[in-house]
């Protein structure tokens, strides 16, 4: 990942998106402290969500009765 400062990335934003389509990362550096990272889009991410398992509990409880039970006990 490559360092820019943030006048350098506003001077030259073209440029710097254009290496970002190619591939290129970096980090945007203002007063000494990182502020923005800067990464290319990748489509074929599913977005903020994760896949996620269900859970299946071996007893006929449904989760929510175990969640219940679990707060009753304290």
């Amino acid at each position: 990942m490559n360092y820019v400062k943030f006048t350098d990335f506003r001077n030259q934003s073209k440029e710097y998106f254009d290496k970002v389509e190619h591939g290129s990362s970096f980090v945007i550096i203002r007063k000494g402290k990182p502020i923005a990272k800067i990464i290319p889009f990748n489509e074929s991410s599913t977005g903020w969500k994760r896949d996620t398992v269900k859970v299946k509990l071996k007893t006929s409880k449904t989760s929510l009765d175990y969640i219940m039970s679990e707060r009753n006990e304290e």
